[in-house]
């Protein structure tokens, strides 16, 4: 199936946020200038990688732009997450195809991620370390249980990026349970295991929207 481009992207992605969060994208296939300070924590990287970190970081100004934030750099930590200047929350995420970026006021969320992933079956050897035996039965009532796998991969990838600025923990994909509703539009993950601040069966909700070789996941919590 052949990936969308980051027109589909923007589409899909601005159907599953609210108003209050701003969502833009780029084509990580096309140059886009990076400030210097947010290149400085790439030094050697291949083209690639800095046509796709590049495409990242404008595009959040893009959407920084269109909620009426000043254009400020996002650097990158140690853990090689964004850092977004205060008082914003951010996501960015990319295929080869099409990268994404949200961004919106801290007072208004408190939780947001968004994941974008080609729509193509996960590989069979990765369905056992991403999916819990719970998900695996539900994927073996599946039409398609590889696709299915790769909806629940881009739900984990969401929900963990969404919970990061709270926890700070590193985690495997059987930390949460993931389960959709029947036409696969929205999901809730929840925590098998304790990881502070979240406990033990704590929810994070999020939506899925699916089209032109694209899964696109979001989570945004409201304040």
């Amino acid at each position: 199936m052949t990936q969308g481009d980051h027109t589909t992207a923007l589409m899909l992605a601005g159907a599953l946020l609210d108003p209050v969060i701003a969502v833009s994208a780029t084509d990580p296939r096309a140059a886009h200038q990076a400030y210097d300070d947010e290149l400085a924590a790439l030094p050697g990287a291949v083209p690639k990688r800095l046509r796709e970190f590049s495409a990242g970081r404008v595009a959040a100004r893009q959407a920084m732009a269109e909620l009426g934030a000043p254009p400020l750099a996002v650097l990158m930590g140690q853990d090689r997450a964004p850092i977004w200047p205060d008082p914003l929350l951010g996501t960015i995420s990319h295929t080869d195809t099409a990268c994404l970026a949200a961004v919106a006021w801290v007072g208004e969320v408190r939780m947001l991620a968004l994941d974008i992933e080609e729509d193509a079956a996960l590989p069979e050897d990765l369905t056992a370390t991403v999916c819990t035996p719970i998900e695996q039965t539900w994927l073996a009532r599946q039409t398609d249980p590889g696709r299915a796998a790769k909806v629940i991969f881009s739900a984990k990838e969401c929900a963990y990026k969404a919970q990061y600025p709270a926890s700070q923990t590193l985690f495997d994909f059987q930390t949460l349970e993931v389960t959709m509703d029947e036409t696969l539009s929205s999901f809730v993950a929840r925590f098998a295991h304790p990881v502070a601040p979240f406990g033990k069966g704590d929810e994070i909700p999020g939506k899925i929207a699916r089209g032109d070789g694209l899964i696109v996941t979001a989570v945004a919590v409201r304040a």
